[in-house]
């Protein structure tokens, strides 16, 4: 995944996040399913954990899919190639907004859940700590749309997709 882009150990750093998220996800449901199938004794705090490692996992590789142009895309409207420059800026646009608005609404639950208290049930984790963590992830992943976008008024020749995640 990091052979086409830039960014270094931030990159790297953050697939690797993303890979140990995927581990512990297949380890946790493996241990899960055995616990409960052969000895009847499911994982207790299983359900949490893996919701928990999801949302690291998702949010820590959205913001890599924004920088390399790797989300899925389907044209369902041909364009001329001059407005695929448009086309993408404007989807870079779309992505940031969202993302903002994403990280906004988390950072205020994270605020609201640390002046409660709140923590999960089973294993006690601070949500505030959960909740913000996924919020920064979200601003990060706005700063990479917004990164992708400059980008693409940079360098308008860029490809728009690596070939192995392109939709025609």
């Amino acid at each position: 995944m990091s052979t086409h882009r830039s960014g270094g150990r931030i990159v790297q750093a953050m697939e690797a996040i993303g890979a140990v998220s995927l581990l512990t996800l297949m380890v946790t449901v493996f241990i899960d399913v055995v616990g409960r199938n052969l000895f009847n004794r499911p994982l207790p705090w299983g359900t949490e954990l893996l919701e928990i490692v999801l949302a690291l996992m998702i949010f820590a590789i959205y913001p890599l899919l924004a920088l390399g142009f790797g989300h899925i895309t389907v044209d369902l409207i041909r364009v001329r190639p001059s407005l695929h420059v448009v086309q993408r800026v404007l989807s870079c646009a779309v992505g940031a907004i969202v993302f903002a608005l994403i990280a906004w609404c988390l950072i205020r639950q994270a605020i609201r859940a640390a002046s409660y208290g709140e923590a999960t049930p089973l294993l006690n984790v601070p949500l505030s700590w959960v909740l913000g963590g996924i919020g920064v992830m979200g601003a990060v992943s706005t700063l990479a749309f917004l990164v992708a976008a400059v980008r693409t008024v940079r360098d308008p020749g860029a490809p728009d997709a690596p070939p192995s995640t392109e939709v025609i």
